[in-house]
């Protein structure tokens, strides 16, 4: 159904028509768009809810008033577990309109839990394990209140990860160049730590191989493949750990 809105001005009347929504039931296919629907644009990232924009419309959408919203750290970031945080958000809330089977429910309760480490959060958010958890946690309590279907939040979509717990990966040697430096080595024959060293870089921690360097490294076994002769004695011998050091 649609209404007429009169808007007046100095010198005319327009006449618009403004749609009238149905509201969906909520086991509806219908309820998860009318749910998006009320976001605004600035409120989706690439088509993902974020996590205040599902904040501000979860008591528009449910007709409720939330009563409780609070967090618990479950796990705690350190060495031994990665740097990983765990931490889970919980929201209660009370239908301000009952249906006959909520009418004697009281507080709702949801709860929502995210772990949050260096390999599943963008670079630039990694040192702040525990704060994106937190996000995280509660934009999936909140998903899961509202019976989202198919629907993640912004923020929990990471597309720019490390590739090691001590990465900082911003100019230096990429998974790629790692591969191909360990494929060539071990079809040549060749102990890469040795390579390092006679190409005069440290070898004391890969990840930390500038992407130039890794260039030049590349460039050194390919050229050995080209021309064996080229490999001295002392660099044969692969050894599978020099992935490893740290």
């Amino acid at each position: 159904m649609a209404k007429k809105t009169i808007v007046s001005t100095e010198n005319n009347i327009e006449i618009t028509e403004a749609k009238t929504v149905v509201k969906p039931a909520m086991h509806s296919l219908e309820w998860t768009d009318y749910v998006l629907s009320l976001l605004s644009d600035d409120e989706k990232i690439k088509g993902n809810p974020t996590t205040d924009g599902l904040r501000r419309i979860f008591e528009i959408a449910l007709d409720c008033t939330v009563v409780t919203s609070s967090t618990k750290v479950a796990q705690c970031p350190d060495h031994n577990n990665e740097k990983r945080a765990t931490v889970v958000h919980s929201i209660g809330y009370i239908l301000n309109s009952p249906t006959k089977e909520t009418e004697k429910q009281n507080t709702i309760n949801i709860d929502g839990a995210a772990d949050v480490y260096w390999g599943n959060c963008d670079k630039i958010y990694r040192n702040h394990p525990v704060a994106v958890a937190e996000t995280r946690a509660e934009g999936r309590a909140l998903r899961r209140a509202l019976r989202l279907r198919k629907v993640v939040a912004a923020e929990e979509i990471a597309e720019n990860i490390e590739d090691h717990v001590d990465g900082d990966s911003i100019g230096k040697i990429t998974p790629n160049q790692i591969n191909f430096i360990d494929v060539l080595a071990k079809r040549l024959d060749i102990n890469i730590s040795k390579t390092l060293e006679k190409l005069a870089l440290s070898n004391d921690n890969i990840y930390n191989i500038k992407y130039d360097d890794a260039v030049i490294i590349v460039k050194t076994l390919s050229d050995f493949q080209q021309d064996h002769s080229k490999m001295s004695s002392d660099l044969i011998g692969y050894d599978e750990t020099w992935k490893h050091r740290s």
